[in-house]
């Protein structure tokens, strides 16, 4: 009797490995990466979106240099207006399954006040993260606000967009070089908002 069991549990526990190990696999070989590591310059937002889904992009992380929020959920599409705008091409960025998760950067001497307006919507802490915090999002997407200090290192290329009339590309620049962060895609918006 206890070698069935035991037999039992070992499948069970063999059969759980295996599927794990899939959905991992397959997550990561189903993320499209660019193949160079080309800066992008936009004259407006939304052309982002464009350019992420001419580069046939899926499954990424972004590093957004910019203002918050962008995310008004998908009641705002039921009128059938699916155009990009400068404010819903990270909403639409995730409707393609271009992005599947969001650091949002917020400069380390506003996080006081990033944390306690009252547009933001804070469900926890980031375990790990000195200042960091997982926002609400109504589509289910991971948003993550932190500071360039807080940012951790992140195990794969990532996205990044910069609006360069709120940070500057250098300073964003500087901080991947520093945390070592590697980009694909790099694009910067440089105009009036």
């Amino acid at each position: 009797m206890f070698n069935n069991r035991s037999a039992c549990t070992l499948g069970v526990c063999s059969v759980f490995i295996l599927v794990l190990l899939a959905v991992v696999l397959h997550g990561r070989n189903s993320r499209v990466y660019a193949p160079q590591a080309p800066v992008f310059t936009v004259d407006s937002p939304e052309k982002t979106l464009a350019l992420w889904k001419e580069k046939k992009l899926k499954g990424r992380i972004l590093l957004l240099f910019d203002n918050y929020p962008h995310l008004r959920g998908r009641y705002t599409y039921y009128s059938g207006s699916y155009r990009p705008t400068s404010t819903n091409f990270i909403e639409l960025a995730l409707f393609e399954n271009i992005i599947r998760e969001i650091y949002y950067i917020v400069p380390d001497y506003m996080w006081e006040q990033f944390r306690t307006n009252e547009m933001v919507h804070p469900l926890r802490a980031v375990p790990g993260l000195e200042r960091g915090l997982f926002l609400y999002s109504i589509n289910g997407l991971t948003i993550i606000a932190t500071t360039p200090t807080s940012l951790p290192q992140l195990p794969e290329q990532v996205l990044v967009y910069v609006n360069g009339s709120m940070y500057k590309v250098k300073d964003a620049r500087d901080l991947l070089a520093q945390k070592n962060i590697t980009s694909d895609i790099f694009v910067t918006y440089q105009g009036p908002r």
